[in-house]
């Protein structure tokens, strides 16, 4: 037994135990979670997904609101934010079986020089599956509603975020970054003259973020009978591709003051559309 725990056996068995979580690629509904957390896990995980988005977002607009610019607050409070939140899970399989039947033949001979013979011809086949899990919210605010003083407390910092799985669980989203940048950017370029009470300048920024996690793994069994002879390359693959992506868009709402601005929503429809566009399943 202990031999069998030598070191290249555990890591045989490690492989292995990696192989198996893959297990159902492309054959079953693929699910948000990976196979060592709980199945319970999943809904929890886009509540929090949504409420890391929520609580940057608010912070990074009030901490972009603190630079002075020419026309007031960066991102005030008429503005509004939508949020596009995509979470795919692409998983694909595949079985290649390739045999070669041998047969040996009597030795020939040729000017005298003995020769071994033998003749094979190979088999091989193929059998694939795919399955892609796709799950889209999209979610409006109103700037003012959300990031006024004192709002939203209790849902930020009442109670922790769990980590997960996913990377928008596990990393800083840059949100407060991007608005930074692009405000400062945007107060140089004036399309009114300065001090202007109604200056014909609009400003919507879009903020695009995708992770996309890759696991994957094969089997190659090789072996050498009479007459039969396999292996040297993977009979079966397993692929799971994981890709989450959040799209934000601040931009002036509409004459209602509750739905975006025909502006706003374009720019966010149009983003929408060049990311789904360069959108393809895992091969």
């Amino acid at each position: 037994m202990s031999r069998l725990l030598n070191p290249l056996g555990k890591a045989s068995l490690a492989a292995l135990l990696s192989i198996l979580s893959l297990a159902g690629c492309g054959l079953v509904p693929p699910r948000l979670t990976e196979a060592w957390e709980a199945q319970d896990v999943g809904t929890k995980m886009v509540l929090d997904i949504k409420r890391k988005i929520f609580c940057e977002t608010i912070a990074a607009i009030r901490e972009v609101n603190t630079i002075r610019t020419s026309l007031g607050k960066p991102i005030p409070d008429d503005y509004g934010v939508q949020l596009q939140l995509t979470l795919t899970i692409a998983e694909s399989s595949s079985f290649t079986p390739n045999l070669t039947y041998n047969r040996t033949l009597p030795n020939g001979t040729d000017s005298g020089i003995t020769i071994g013979q033998s003749w094979g011809v190979g088999i091989s086949g193929e059998l694939s599956s795919t399955a892609t899990r796709t799950d889209a919210t999209y979610t409006y605010w109103r700037v003012g509603n959300i990031a006024g003083p004192g709002k939203n407390k209790e849902v930020c910092e009442g109670w922790p975020i769990d980590p997960g799985s996913s990377p928008f669980l596990n990393s800083e989203l840059g949100i407060a970054r991007f608005l930074k940048d692009n405000v400062e950017a945007a107060d140089y370029l004036h399309s009114s003259p300065l001090g202007t009470k109604k200056p014909d300048k609009v400003d919507v920024y879009s903020y695009d973020l995708k992770f996309a996690v890759v696991s994957s793994g094969g089997i190659s069994p090789q072996f050498k009978l009479v007459p039969l002879s396999g292996g040297g390359t993977p009979i079966l693959n397993l692929n799971r591709t994981r890709t989450h992506e959040l799209l934000l868009t601040f931009g002036p709402t509409g004459a209602n003051g509750f739905t975006p601005s025909d502006i706003s929503l374009s720019q966010h429809v149009t983003n929408q559309l060049s990311s789904s566009l360069g959108r393809r399943p895992a091969p």
